[in-house]
């Protein structure tokens, strides 16, 4: 096969142009520190690490329902510690005003207090939180809580069970209810009424027994503060642990799924890493390998031609 100057010099250039792209790929990825620069480097792994960072972006908003949810939920139970304190409060007058020792001014004073509790149930019903009312249902723009001309509680938010609960999405299609709906404090667990009680009505609300604690203490009424209103305080009492109770419960499930959230995201950002990130020390001495050849490329570039008769002359 006859071999000339002309082909030997294409075959170089080629190889040349080959070994300049080479190193020019390893510059690129030093530069960025990325293995792909464009997809058709290597499709698959383009491919995975889009699935992987929109997985990574979708557990950071996780992450955000997440500590939004314990944030809520920690108000929550303390404001129902403030209305465990002032229903605990309200029992230690109930006690006193069954006394029968105690004389007209004394009773009075122990009704005031009672009328100070109402108006502190109150305040404590419409705590917020970044702005929302907490124990307002789905209705969170509006106070839930107030007592009307009477001195009696009235309770404004959503009181259908369907209007009364806020949910977040904690992982993928798992969802957390983080509120407690006034109807709940106000009617006990059986939160299904599709009005708000009537506060004058003896029924077995909280605010029916405010009521009629305060009635039967302008009546002198011993012997109902001392029976009925103790037990239905009780009863009201029962149920704010047993609302504390399930708080603590979705507090305990919050850190569990925060704990998880930023366990998914440190592995996804782990496997990420190892698909488009570099090795440095590695990509170093490939470039340095690289650098080389390209060297000794061109050195072999200056012996392509063959000598002329113009090289013997002298």
């Amino acid at each position: 096969m006859r071999v000339t100057n002309q082909g030997i010099l294409q075959n170089y250039l080629t190889n040349l142009n080959r070994n300049l792209e080479s190193m020019s790929v390893y510059q690129n990825q030093l530069s960025s520190g990325k293995e792909i620069s464009r997809p058709s480097d290597d499709p698959f792994a383009v491919t995975r690490t889009m699935s992987l960072t929109t997985s990574i972006r979708q557990n950071e908003q996780y992450l955000r329902n997440i500590e939004d949810a314990r944030d809520w939920v920690g108000m929550s139970d303390s404001a129902m510690d403030g209305i465990g304190n002032a229903m605990n409060r309200l029992r230690e007058l109930v006690l006193d005003g069954a006394n029968g020792t105690n004389d007209g001014s004394a009773e009075n004073a122990i009704s005031d207090e009672v009328k100070q509790i109402v108006s502190q149930l109150a305040q404590l019903g419409n705590t917020n939180y970044d702005g929302r009312y907490i124990f307002g249902g789905q209705e969170t723009t509006k106070p839930p809580f107030h007592v009307d001309e009477k001195g009696m509680l009235r309770y404004d938010g959503a009181a259908d069970a369907g209007e009364t609960m806020l949910s977040r999405e904690i992982s993928q299609d798992v969802m957390i209810e983080i509120n407690v709906p006034g109807s709940r404090i106000m009617n006990g667990k059986s939160a299904e009424l599709p009005e708000t009680p009537d506060p004058a009505d003896s029924s077995n609300t909280l605010a029916g027994t405010l009521n009629d604690i305060l009635k039967a203490l302008e009546a002198g009424n011993k012997e109902a503060l001392g029976g009925k209103l103790l037990g239905q305080i009780d009863g009201h009492i029962d149920n704010m642990l047993s609302i504390r109770s399930e708080l603590g419960a979705k507090s305990n499930r919050l850190d569990a799924a925060k704990k998880k959230n930023e366990e998914e995201s440190f592995n996804m950002t782990k496997m990420k890493s190892k698909t488009e990130d570099i090795d440095f020390a590695e990509k170093i001495m490939q470039y340095m390998t690289m650098t080389n050849v390209y060297v000794a490329s061109l050195s072999v570039g200056a012996k392509i031609l063959q000598p002329t008769i113009l090289d013997f002359l002298k």
